[in-house]
C-alpha cells in the first residue's frame, strides 16, 4: 500500500470536518475515514481486530504492521465499519474534545490545505473546531515548504552552505548560532 491509499483511506474530506463536536464517538462516526483511523488506533482489549494494524507517527509517515488487516480495513465502506462496531460493541469512551482533537492534528499532518484546532474545551456543550486556511511558500527546486518564508530561506541557504569557502562557512555559522538559528 501506497502513501496515497494510506491518505485516501484515513483522512476526511477537510469540508467534512464541521465547526463543533461533543460526543468523541459520534463524532467518529461520521465519516468512514475517522472509523478506520479509530479502529487503527484505539484500544479495546482483544475486541479490536485492527488495533495496530497500522501505527501512524508524526506528520504523514506511518508504518504497516499487519498488512493483511490493513487490507481488510481499508476495502470495508462505510456501513460494513459501523456494522463491525456495533457487532463487537465497541464503545470509545474518555476525554471527548482531548480525543477529538487528536484526529484534528492527525489531519494537520496529512493535508495541507486547512489547520485545525480544538477551542471552548471547557464549555459542556460543545468545543469550537477552529479551521484555518494554510498559505505556504514552497521552495519549487527542493520542494521544501513552510508557512515561514523565512523557514524556506534558511533551508535554501543550507542547500548551499557546504559550497561556501571554509572562512565564510565559519562567519555564517557564527552569525546564525547569534540570532539562535
Amino acid at each position: 500500500m501506497n502513501k496515497e491509499q494510506i491518505k485516501k483511506a484515513f483522512v476526511s474530506d477537510v469540508n467534512n470536518i464541521g465547526d463543533e463536536a461533543y460526543n468523541n464517538q459520534d463524532w467518529y462516526q461520521e465519516d468512514e475515514q475517522r472509523l478506520r483511523y479509530i479502529l487503527a488506533t484505539f484500544d479495546w482489549d482483544e475486541q479490536n481486530q485492527y488495533k495496530n494494524c497500522i501505527k501512524f507517527d508524526v506528520k504523514d509517515k506511518y508504518q504497516i504492521n499487519d498488512e493483511q488487516k490493513l487490507s481488510e480495513l481499508i476495502n470495508m465502506n462505510y456501513d460494513q465499519l459501523f456494522e463491525y462496531v456495533e457487532d463487537n460493541e465497541l464503545d470509545w469512551k474518555g476525554d471527548d474534545y482531548e480525543h477529538i482533537c487528536q484526529y484534528l492534528d492527525f489531519m494537520n499532518g496529512w493535508q495541507d490545505e486547512i489547520e485545525f484546532g480544538g477551542t471552548d474545551m471547557q464549555n459542556p456543550d460543545c468545543m469550537t473546531i477552529d479551521k484555518r486556511s494554510r498559505q505556504w511558500n514552497v521552495d519549487e527546486e527542493s520542494g521544501f515548504k513552510s508557512e515561514n518564508k523565512f523557514e524556506v530561506a534558511y533551508q535554501i541557504l543550507m542547500d548551499y552552505f557546504e559550497d561556501l569557502p571554509e572562512e565564510t562557512r565559519h562567519e555564517v555559522d557564527e552569525r546564525l548560532k547569534a540570532v539562535d538559528l
